[in-house]
């Protein structure tokens, strides 16, 4: 009968116990903010900036599938080859290939942009080809860093996003 006195008042400790911690829930001043749960990295490209976010989060987090998705079906990459002193280019699926083994070979891949004039950062018609170039920093892993610049042609088809069609490289 004894035990009986004890277990009830340490079942009601328990249990009010219970009850304050789920009545203040988690209350952590030291928890990080949790910020706003609907915004995202990403962005749905309707713009030439949202365009140039995507892609570079794609570099900085070394994520294949939204990489692939900042490129256009008909997607040409232009570079220039030292050896034969001229520019070369390749299609998409080599670019997706060769940039897919670069995000895997490094552990911090870190890619600024430059400044863009508003009205090419904020250009969000349909059905317009747009040309620009953007300054750029790319950092891999403690390397040098490239610094050059980014010619883009993109292109947004009516009801869709904006896609890279022809990239070249100056450095």
């Amino acid at each position: 009968m004894k035990a009986n006195l004890y277990r009830k008042p340490l079942f009601l400790c328990v249990l009010g116990l219970l009850i304050a911690v789920l009545a203040i829930g988690c209350n952590n001043p030291f928890a990080p903010e949790l910020g706003n749960p609907a915004s995202s990295l990403w962005t749905d490209q309707v713009t030439v900036g949202g365009l140039l976010q995507n892609f570079r989060n794609a570099y900085n987090y070394a994520d294949s599938l939204h990489y692939a998705d900042c490129l256009a079906d008909d997607f040409t990459f232009f570079y220039f080859d030292p050896d034969e002193n001229r520019f070369d280019q390749w299609y998409r699926e080599t670019d997706l290939s060769t940039t897919g083994r670069l995000f895997r070979h490094f552990q911090s891949i870190r890619l600024i942009w430059g400044s863009l004039p508003p009205e090419v950062e904020n250009f969000s018609q349909v059905d317009s080809l747009l040309d620009f170039q953007v300054p750029f920093n790319l950092t891999l892993d403690d390397l040098t860093p490239l610094y050059g610049f980014a010619h883009f042609s993109v292109y947004r088809p009516a009801g869709d996003r904006f896609q890279i069609v022809v990239w070249r490289d100056d450095f």
